[in-house]
C-alpha cells in the first residue's frame, strides 16, 4: 500500500539518496517544476541512473514534462528503458491526454521489452481552471490510471489568485 509520496528534484543524486533513506513509501523523480529548463536534459540522465540504482522497495515514479510542450516524449525516451513504477502527468486537462500518454507508454514498453501495461499514470487534474470542467471524464479511460491528484500552486496562478 503506498501511503506517501516524497517529489525528489530529477536533476539532483544527493537528494534522491536522501529521499531513498527516508519512510516514503514512493518517491516521484521531477523532470517538470523544480528542473530549470536549461537542465532538463542533464536531470533526464540522472533520473535514469536514480531509477537504474533503485530504492529498497520504494516505487520510483517519474514526473514528466507537460504533453502540451516538448519536454514530455524526451522524458519518455530517457525514462522509460529504466521501467519506472509509474509516470505522473502534469497538467493533464481531461480524458485526452491519459489517452496520449496511455499510447506513448504502449510504444515506450514495447521498445523496452516491459510488459505491456506494466507502467501506470498517476494524472495532476486540477492545474489548470479549464480542467476542472472534465473530472468527471476520467472513469474508465484506461486500466494504466492509478490515481488523481490535486494541483493546487498551478491552479491558483491560471485564475490570478
Amino acid at each position: 500500500m503506498t501511503r506517501s509520496l516524497l517529489f525528489v528534484p530529477g536533476d539532483s543524486g544527493r537528494k534522491f539518496d536522501h529521499a531513498a533513506a527516508s519512510a516514503a513509501d514512493a518517491l516521484i523523480l521531477d523532470l517538470e517544476d523544480s528542473v530549470a529548463p536549461d537542465q532538463k536534459a542533464a536531470a533526464r540522465k540522472e533520473v535514469r541512473s536514480m531509477l537504474e540504482r533503485g530504492s529498497a522497495g520504494k516505487q520510483l515514479w517519474v514526473r514528466i514534462n507537460a504533453l502540451e510542450g516538448d519536454d514530455a516524449l524526451a522524458d519518455l525516451a530517457a525514462v522509460m528503458p529504466a521501467a519506472p513504477y509509474g509516470i505522473v502527468l502534469p497538467k493533464c486537462a481531461g480524458r485526452a491526454g491519459l489517452l496520449q500518454l496511455s499510447h506513448y507508454l504502449d510504444a515506450f514498453e514495447a521498445a523496452a521489452g516491459t510488459a505491456p501495461g506494466a507502467t501506470r499514470i498517476l494524472a495532476i487534474v486540477t492545474e489548470t481552471a479549464q480542467s476542472l470542467f472534465g473530472l468527471h471524464d476520467y472513469r474508465d479511460a484506461t486500466p494504466r490510471l492509478w490515481g488523481l491528484s490535486w494541483g493546487a500552486e498551478d491552479l491558483a496562478a491560471d485564475v490570478g489568485a
